[in-house]
């Protein structure tokens, strides 16, 4: 998605019903005082700012493409209006600076203008931050509980689905990496050379060739050949045991109980759909009720209403922990 277009020094920019319009030679006298060719960096700028732009539709297009949804048109205009915003303030701030050819040679007050390079340099950093931050809440919007290639989340409602899927995979590829070690003891006995045994492998295994060979030719720090499953042992172990976790707490449901506190009364819930321990204040905690949650890894969830972490025993002790303290402090 194409969001900004620079044609003979002006950048027109079309999202959504945002609209704007920026020629070079307006952008220029910020410039002035920095470089002895300020139309070539106002040009440059306004190149940056249609790169930054168009890269991130493009971002958004193939993550949504990804997730078969409709192009969220208004996440893109929102980004667009902001950046555009922040970068004109980040050309404000650089209009205030002035280059060393100025402040060097003359009686200027070079304290005040490193302090206008502090700011200009944060206004920068802000460009840099609102990208990342749009980037994230894009692909969170299109990928609520993650993508196939990021760690399995336990409030994603095919949990315990997509865990016995790589149960079983790593469970196959465990297998294949025994079978592949079987035929290379057995070929090294014979004498056979590698590309027999690659061929071997990958015509009784599954495995491909490349696969194949990078368990059979030895590096310059390897002694023998073979694939080594102690990882994936160790890993196929740990998703059991988390199977077998996310399992009880399912059968153990969703359960509320309310806890009477000189704070007043807090609601204590275990959601289960989410894999969430959640706190629920009769109103919003003061400063001090904040600080407390946080340090014990609460954090709040406007769309749960709640302050809330992982339902784990770690998390349980956690929300008990802040009780006693609330009302400790609170008796106090």
């Amino acid at each position: 998605m194409k969001i900004a277009a620079l044609e003979n020094n002006i950048l027109a920019i079309v999202a959504g019903t945002f609209a704007a319009t920026i020629a070079a030679e307006d952008i220029e006298p910020q410039f002035h005082a920095l470089t002895h060719f300020p139309d070539r960096r106002a040009k440059a700028e306004l190149a940056d700012l249609a790169e930054r732009l168009n890269q991130f539709g493009a971002y958004v297009v193939e993550l949504w493409n990804k997730a078969c949804e409709p192009i969220p048109e208004p996440e893109i205009e929102a980004f667009a209006r902001r950046h555009v915003d922040l970068t004109r303030r980040y050309w404000a701030a650089e209009g205030r600076c002035m280059n060393w050819f100025i402040t060097g040679p003359a009686r200027f007050p070079v304290a005040r203008n490193e302090k206008r390079m502090r700011v200009s340099d944060a206004r920068r950093a802000d460009l840099k931050a609102h990208e990342a931050m749009a980037r994230k809440s894009a692909k969170r919007k299109a990928f609520p509980h993650g993508t196939d290639e990021e760690p399995i989340r336990s409030g994603d409602p095919v949990a315990m689905q997509r865990i016995v899927t790589r149960i079983e995979e790593l469970a196959l590829s465990i297998d294949r990496m025994k079978a592949a070690n079987a035929i290379i003891r057995r070929m090294e006995k014979d004498l056979s050379g590698e590309e027999d045994m690659i061929a071997a492998v990958a015509a009784h295994t599954g495995l491909s060739a490349d696969a194949a060979a990078r368990g059979i030719k030895l590096a310059s720090w390897q002694s023998r050949r073979g694939f080594s499953t102690t990882n994936s042992r160790a890993e196929l172990r740990r998703l059991q045991q988390r199977l077998a976790v996310l399992a009880r707490m399912k059968e153990r449901g969703t359960q509320s109980q309310e806890v009477k506190t000189s704070a007043g009364a807090i609601e204590i819930k275990e959601n289960a759909d989410i894999a969430r321990i959640q706190l629920i204040f009769p109103g919003k905690p003061d400063d001090s009720t904040r600080r407390v949650l946080k340090a014990n890894g609460f954090r709040w969830s406007p769309s749960q209403g709640a302050w809330q972490r992982h339902l784990n025993e770690s998390g349980r002790y956690a929300a008990q922990r802040v009780l006693k303290t609330i009302s400790g402090a609170s008796a106090a």
